[in-house]
C-alpha cells in the first residue's frame, strides 16, 4: 500500500482560514462613549440595492396596483368568455380580488417589511387572523362596486392598468379615512 504524501498547503490558503478577531474585540470592548454616531447619508451608501432607496409608499402602492391589475387581467378578462353573465363575472372577480389581497398582496407586504413594519399602514386588515380572509373579500366587493360605478360614470371599458390604478386609489383613500377616524375618534396613532 502506497504511503500518502503530506501535501504542502500554500500560504495563501492558510491565510484564508486565519481568523481576524481584531474588529470583534474592538466591538466587544467598546463603551457607549467610544461609539461614533453615523449619519443617515453614510448608512444609505451601504444599502444593499437601488430598490432600497425607493420610498416605502411607492413600493406599497405599486404592489397593490400590480396585484389588482393582474386579478383584472386573469379573472375579468380571462374568465369573461366562460362566464357570460355580467353578475357572475363581478361575483367571481370580487372573490378573486379579496382572496388575492388576503393571500398574496398582504403577505408580500408583510414579507418585505422589516421589524419596523413600515408596510403595515398600507393594509386595511393586517392581523392575519382567519376572519380577515372574509373581511378582505367583503372589502374587495365594496371597492369593486365603487370602481364599477366610476367606470359607468366615465363610460370606459375595463382594462387592467386603469383598473389597478382606480382600485388602488380607492383602497388608499379608504385606508387613509380609517386612519383619520381612528386618530380623531379614539385619539390613537395608527401605525
Amino acid at each position: 500500500m502506497p504511503k500518502k504524501k503530506n501535501k504542502e498547503i500554500p500560504k495563501a490558503e492558510k491565510d484564508y482560514y486565519k481568523l481576524n478577531t481584531d474588529a470583534v474585540d474592538r466591538l466587544a470592548k467598546a463603551s457607549e462613549g467610544e461609539v461614533r454616531v453615523v449619519s443617515d447619508e453614510e448608512l444609505n451608501q451601504y444599502k444593499s440595492s437601488k430598490l432600497a432607496l425607493i420610498p416605502v409608499w411607492v413600493k406599497a402602492v405599486f404592489i397593490k396596483f400590480w396585484f389588482a391589475g393582474a386579478v383584472c387581467f386573469f379573472f375579468y378578462w380571462g374568465l369573461s368568455m366562460y362566464l357570460p353573465s355580467w353578475l357572475d363575472q363581478v361575483f367571481v372577480f370580487g372573490i378573486g380580488l379579496g382572496i388575492v389581497t388576503d393571500l398574496l398582496t398582504n403577505n408580500v407586504l408583510k414579507f418585505i417589511s422589516s421589524d419596523d413594519k413600515e408596510y403595515y399602514p398600507y393594509m386595511m386588515f393586517r392581523s392575519g387572523k382567519y376572519y380577515t380572509f372574509f373581511a378582505n373579500i367583503v372589502y374587495a366587493f365594496l371597492l369593486l362596486l365603487l370602481v364599477i360605478g366610476l367606470y359607468n360614470l366615465l363610460h370606459m371599458n375595463v382594462e387592467p392598468i386603469i383598473f389597478g390604478i382606480i382600485y388602488t386609489a380607492f383602497d388608499i383613500l379608504f385606508i387613509k379615512a380609517r386612519d383619520y377616524i381612528v386618530e380623531k375618534v379614539f385619539h390613537k396613532q395608527v401605525s
